[in-house]
This record gives structure tokens, C-alpha cells and sequence, in this order.
């Protein structure tokens, strides 16, 4: 069963060619590709919509990541206010914001329909959102597709304040381990077991080797392939 590193940022700003050494050095042999942030939308400024810049931008960086796919390498789709739909090479969302950064536009026609189409064709969708609005979107799509909180929650209000809230009773909510302590990776494990965790490194912010062996100090045996690639591979299907 492959390593698969299963978030991963990538782009024109970050090309892969300084992702793959890291890779090569923990041995992992691929994983989950979507754009940096600031090729999507202008995280600095609050009162940003959109411009033609920054919908070239992710024409751009999404071409990009559509020439890198294969057999191990998997893209997701980095999806901001404009809400085209993703493109056929791409098997899962990106859906990011952080609380000091523009805000989706959650009212708008286009938002659900975005929501609707992916539901329909079941693309795994990554939330790193505040609390509230990470709560809201997994009542929208309501187990109709998969969710994944990356961090373990750490960037979605926290794990514990995620765990009060129930989500994780909802077996269609996965986590990523990227930047996740071992606690909160220990406790997920005991109270829900290993079948929705997913390794996951957050390069450049995160070492991939140093992620992968954070997780060979907790899992072993057939929870270890579980977290490393079984269950994004059973989950991508």
C-alpha cells in the first residue's frame, strides 16, 4: 500500500518541484495536491469578492495541477466566490478561509448550486473554515458526500470544540492529521477508530517526513496502512 500524503499545498508559487524531495526523503510515494492560498483569492484584504486577476490565477494554478496528476497524485479543486465548477481531472474540494480573511459568499445562487453539484457527484470536500461556518456546511451537505477537516480541527475553532459539537459522531466526517497533536490523534482513535484518519503533512507549513513519523510513534500494523493511504484510496474510489 503507497504512502499518500493527503494535504499537500502546490502551485506556480510552489511548484512540485520542491514538494517531491520531500517526499522522497519520509518515503512517501504521492498524495493530495491543491493551490497556496494566495493564488485564489487576496487573503489580505477582508473586503475582497473577486477580480479578473485572481480568476486568472486559478485558471492558471489549476492547469497546473491538472499536468501533474497520476497514478499517486491526486488534485483538488481550490474553490473561491466566482464557484465554477471543478474541472474533470480533479477528484475533490478545497474549501478555505480563515476568520480574518474574505468571506464565501454563502448566500448566493451560485454557492449552492456548487454545493449541490458536488454533493451529487460526491467529491470529498476539505472544510477549513471558522466553527460556525464549518458546522453550517456539514449540515448542508448532510453525509451526502464526505467532509474533511484538516489540522484535526485546529484551524475549524479547535478538536475539542469540534468534538462538544458532535461532529465527529457523523461518520462521514473524516480529519486529517497535518499539525494535529498526538492527544488529539490518540483520543480520535479510541473514541471513533482509525477508518477516517488520513496522514496528512500541510507542506510548506508542515515537514512530510517529520509529519509521517509523528504518526509512526502512534499507529502500527494494519492501522498504520490504514492511516497511510488505505483509507484515502477507499475513500477516493
Amino acid at each position: 500500500m503507497p504512502v499518500i500524503d493527503a494535504h499537500a499545498h502546490c502551485g506556480l508559487t510552489l511548484p512540485f518541484e520542491q514538494l517531491q524531495p520531500r517526499w522522497k526523503e519520509g518515503n512517501i510515494d504521492g498524495g493530495v495536491l491543491f493551490s497556496p492560498v494566495e493564488e485564489i483569492y487576496d487573503r489580505s484584504d477582508y473586503e475582497f469578492t473577486d477580480n479578473q486577476f485572481y480568476r486568472d490565477s486559478r485558471d492558471k494554478v489549476h492547469s497546473y495541477l491538472e499536468s501533474l496528476k497520476s497514478k499517486n497524485i491526486f488534485i483538488y479543486w481550490f474553490v473561491w466566490n466566482d464557484f465554477v465548477l471543478p474541472g474533470d481531472g480533479f477528484i475533490g474540494i478545497k474549501w478555505h478561509r480563515h476568520s480574518d480573511e474574505p468571506q464565501y459568499n454563502y448566500d448566493s445562487e451560485a454557492c449552492k448550486d456548487f454545493l449541490e453539484h458536488i454533493c451529487t457527484v460526491r467529491m470529498p470536500v476539505i472544510i477549513e473554515e471558522e466553527f460556525h461556518h464549518t458546522l453550517r456546511l456539514a449540515k448542508i451537505i448532510n453525509k451526502r458526500t464526505v467532509v474533511i477537516i484538516p489540522h484535526f480541527g485546529g484551524l475549524n475553532g479547535g478538536y475539542r470544540k469540534l468534538k462538544a459539537a458532535d461532529l465527529f459522531e457523523n461518520n462521514a466526517v473524516y480529519v486529517d492529521t497535518a499539525l494535529a497533536s498526538r492527544k488529539e490523534i490518540e483520543d480520535f482513535a479510541a473514541d471513533y477508530g482509525v477508518d477516517r484518519i488520513l496522514f496528512g503533512s500541510d507542506f510548506p507549513f508542515g515537514e512530510p517526513a517529520e509529519e509521517k513519523y509523528k504518526l509512526e510513534k502512534i499507529f502500527y500494523g494494519k492501522d498504520r496502512k490504514k492511516v497511510f493511504g488505505q483509507n484515502l484510496f477507499e475513500l477516493l474510489e
